[in-house]
């Protein structure tokens, strides 16, 4: 018969055998990180979304295709996945304080989005789209939408970036849709008929989801894997400084600038992978408790914890008694494990 434990006895339990940690602005088991193995992955699905002017979204009428595809309620292809839009990163934060060129900033935001998908109905998604064909990151994760008049039509349009895409990457990277299958009317989408449009795209879209992605051994050349394993490393310790964090990333051989690095903390914090909290005289990164982990650590020989989730607990103790600060931001975040 199973032995009951009263409500926070087990986790005594395990707290007497966790290892002594000292230090308080130290980082416990930095050096005993193996950086031979490391695979990283995205906590969860991102999908970025591009295209035509958007409105609110309790509004039922459509400015735009892109529009009408965000006032679908229910959409299969997409049901695990979050849509994110360029245009609230830039509100949101200070970007400029991060990028001083947003498609720089675009292009490391697709490494970790698994789809980007680009409605192709204004001048500024075409610019996009122009842009987006260039760049090996960015193609291989579009799924453009266009309008069958678009298409036919032998424009720079068709011949230069849809054609670079069809090339690349394959004919599925393109839709084709005819205004009279949903409900547009030339380029006014305000009688657009939204589940025809899901309908429509649904299925071409699992096709495109479907597809192979990013390797998942470590890659330091890559900011997509930099990224992941930035959030690996604050899933790891709970809370961590920008200062600190540069200092992880050397052991794993990443040697990225301050800028970049403060880049790549702006597009987790993008597509909600972890969040900024201030306390005290730090201003600290934290896990926002959601997915699975981004980094899957190896520990050296003669570690002096192996097992992931001892090893997490002992840090979250060691900073329950060290750095109240700390300890405050974590369970702010979520403090997951």
């Amino acid at each position: 018969m199973a032995t009951a434990h009263r409500p926070g006895t087990l986790r005594s339990m395990v707290c007497r055998h966790l290892p002594s940690l000292k230090g308080k602005r130290l980082l416990p088991f930095a050096d005993e990180f193996d950086n031979a193995g490391l695979h990283v992955r995205e906590p969860f699905v991102v999908i970025l979304l591009c295209g035509g002017p958007t409105g609110n979204l309790n509004d039922p009428i459509p400015k735009s295709l892109r529009d009408a595809f965000l006032k679908i309620i229910e959409f299969p292809a997409l049901k695990n996945a979050d849509l994110i839009q360029a245009e609230e990163v830039t509100s949101q934060f200070d970007f400029f304080d991060h990028y001083t060129d947003i498609l720089i900033f675009e292009t490391d935001l697709a490494q970790i989005v698994e789809l980007i998908i680009l409605f192709c109905e204004s001048e500024g998604s075409v610019s996009e789209l122009a842009a987006f064909a260039f760049i090996q990151e960015i193609y291989e994760r579009l799924f453009v939408i266009v309008r069958e008049n678009d298409w036919n039509q032998k424009s720079f349009i068709k011949l230069g970036p849809l054609r670079r895409i069809e090339l690349k990457v394959g004919r599925d990277a393109i839709h084709v849709i005819a205004d009279g299958d949903i409900g547009l009317r030339n380029r006014d989408a305000s009688a657009v008929d939204k589940n025809a449009l899901r309908d429509l795209l649904d299925s071409p879209l699992q096709v495109r989801l479907s597809k192979p992605r990013e390797p998942t051994t470590f890659d330091p050349s890559r900011p997509g894997h930099v990224i992941k394993l930035i959030v690996g490393l604050i899933q790891e310790y709970g809370a961590l400084t920008g200062p600190e964090i540069m200092g992880l990333l050397t052991r794993f051989d990443v040697h990225s600038s301050p800028e970049s690095v403060r880049g790549y903390l702006l597009c987790a914090q993008a597509v909600r992978w972890i969040k900024s909290v201030s306390r005290g005289s730090h201003d600290y990164f934290v896990h926002t408790g959601r997915g699975e982990d981004a980094a899957t650590f190896r520990m050296k020989e003669g570690a002096r914890e192996k097992n992931k989730m001892r090893r997490r607990l002992a840090i979250r103790e060691h900073w329950k008694s060290v750095d109240a600060a700390r300890h405050s931001a974590i369970r702010v975040g979520a403090g997951r494990l």
